[in-house]
């Protein structure tokens, strides 16, 4: 497709929806709400940067230039909002608790937007001092076997279940199917099975079958063929993961004291029943 019917495309898809029709009316209704209003002195100045960002944004969304009225559709949006906020705020409907707490978490992301970084002792301190939080459990990787059965297993199949020989000898004579399962602790098999079957396998030497557990695939046996015993990772190889903790941690004490500034500026009163409260 050529660039030229790219772009005549796009045009016609924004020009086919009907929020596009909602914002030449709105365009209209901006003129002459400002030619209506110029005694008033109502004037609402505008960043053409932002107009730009936005332009830059859908541009980066489509992978190519927008057209001049691809951008002045954007440019009327913008406008749009404007007016609609500025008149949402003279009509007081700002007043609202949703609207609130979207600017009180707008506010505290402006007050911690300071990229930080720990240095080396402060991010071996962290590290010491929080070690236990990044205690990896212990994990098994299973060999998982499947008979396609709900009944009795017949005594042959039996018998090499209670020896340990391998999935394929055992599937060579049984219909049924064998799947690995890699690093899974004591949760995951609790979840994917049963907590009995997890504290069965988890208490077996490694040679040996585990189960039957029933279900609607049939009867399920597990047998470990590696484990990892639990244990705290050495910083090296989770670095990333303590500073990105670290800077999370550092970032929400500095949030607090920035907060607990502003609450210095400002004497809270909390009128109730008619009485205030200091």
């Amino acid at each position: 497709m050529k660039e030229s019917e790219k772009k005549k495309s796009l045009v016609d898809q924004l020009m086919n929806e009907p929020t596009v029709h909602f914002f030449m009316i709105a365009v209209v209704v901006f003129i002459v709400y400002a030619v209506s209003n110029l005694n008033r002195g109502d004037v609402i100045e505008l960043d053409q940067r932002e107009i730009d960002a936005r332009v830059l944004m859908q541009e980066m969304v489509a992978g190519q230039p927008l057209t001049s009225e691809q951008r002045e559709f954007i440019a009327a949006s913008y406008v749009e909002e404007q007016i609609l906020v500025k008149e949402a705020v003279e009509l007081g409907l700002d007043n609202d608790a949703r609207i609130h707490d979207m600017l009180a978490q707008k506010m505290r992301h402006v007050l911690s937007g300071d990229i930080i970084q720990p240095t080396p002792a402060e991010l071996e301190g962290f590290y010491n001092s929080n070690s236990e939080f990044y205690r990896v459990p212990a994990t098994v990787s299973v060999d998982e076997l499947i008979l396609d059965t709900r009944n009795e297993i017949p005594s042959e199949i039996q018998t090499l279940i209670n020896q340990g020989v391998s999935s394929k000898e055992i599937l060579s004579i049984a219909p049924g199917t064998s799947a690995p399962l890699s690093n899974a602790n004591h949760l995951d098999l609790s979840n994917i099975f049963a907590p009995e079957l997890a504290d069965a396998v988890f208490q077996s030497q490694g040679n040996e079958w585990v189960g039957p557990f029933s279900s609607n695939r049939g009867q399920h046996f597990l047998k470990i063929t590696e484990r990892s015993e639990e244990r705290i990772p050495q910083m090296t190889e989770i670095v990333d993961r303590v500073r990105l903790d670290w800077i999370a941690q550092e970032e929400e004490i500095r949030l607090q004291q920035e907060v607990n500034k502003l609450w210095d500026r400002y004497e809270i009163i909390i009128n109730d029943d008619g009485s205030a409260k200091h």
